[in-house]
């Protein structure tokens, strides 16, 4: 028998952890919780990959995709046509840092691109923002960090895999200062680079000539962790 919670949207999450091992009996169950919710606006369902021949027998009965990651897909059916459901979107996030020392800034150049750039990239599932600066330097440069505050948001409609890209840019301060290239699949140079001479560069896009700048110049515009109670673990407040 398939469980059930109520949403904060009248509707109802089946717990997938009580999913029958057939397709057969899948089939009859989720027929007669359907036939059983006249009331509920929405009927929310998590498929794990390991039964990912279940969503055949969802498609028919009008269930549609919401949201996925790496090993379940979450798909809904609306049992009335006003429902409301919360909207999801795909967002690859990254970050880069703004690393200074003296009048020299942090730049790596990489086999994807012939431009240099602040070093960085994506954050990984479940990690911090100050994790993923940290690590992302560290792979790229060798250079440990202390993460400081972010000055600059840059949203990219038609990023990598149709999807939309986040890019936080943040100021780091150096720890250390000797270069080694942890990932050299990725990383072809990293160095410390004149920042007159970044600024001035044809191999640097006007994307990051701006960002640096704007950081140089505005240095009182930046958001700054705050120690702020959430209703949640895990979160990280800028402002």
């Amino acid at each position: 028998m398939l469980k059930t919670i109520e949403d904060q949207y009248n509707g109802i999450i089946i717990d997938n952890t009580t999913l029958p091992d057939s397709k057969e009996d899948f089939h009859k169950s989720i027929k007669q919780l359907i036939a059983s919710l006249n009331d509920k606006n929405l009927i929310w369902i998590k498929i794990p990959i390991e039964k990912a021949d279940f969503i055949s027998l969802l498609a028919p009965l009008d269930f549609e995709f919401h949201h996925c990651d790496e090993k379940n897909i979450m798909l809904i059916k609306k049992m009335k046509d006003n429902a409301i459901v919360p909207t999801t979107k795909n967002y690859i996030v990254g970050v880069g840092a703004i690393v200074i020392n003296k009048s020299q800034l942090l730049v790596i150049k990489d086999r994807i691109s012939p431009y240099y750039k602040l070093p960085g990239g994506h954050i990984d599932k479940n990690e911090s923002l100050k994790d993923a600066i940290k690590r992302e330097v560290y792979e790229e440069t060798g250079i440990a960090i202390e993460f400081e505050s972010i000055v600059g948001i840059g949203h990219f409609r038609r990023g990598q895999f149709g999807e939309s890209n986040l890019h936080l840019v943040c100021t780091a301060k150096a720890l250390s200062y000797a270069i080694n290239i942890n990932d050299t699949a990725e990383i072809m140079e990293a160095k410390w680079m004149e920042i007159s001479d970044f600024l001035n560069s044809e191999e640097v896009t006007h994307y990051y000539k701006s960002i640096v700048r704007s950081a140089i110049n505005n240095k009182d515009l930046k958001l700054q962790e705050q120690e702020v109670q959430l209703r949640f673990t895990g979160g990280e407040v800028f402002f």
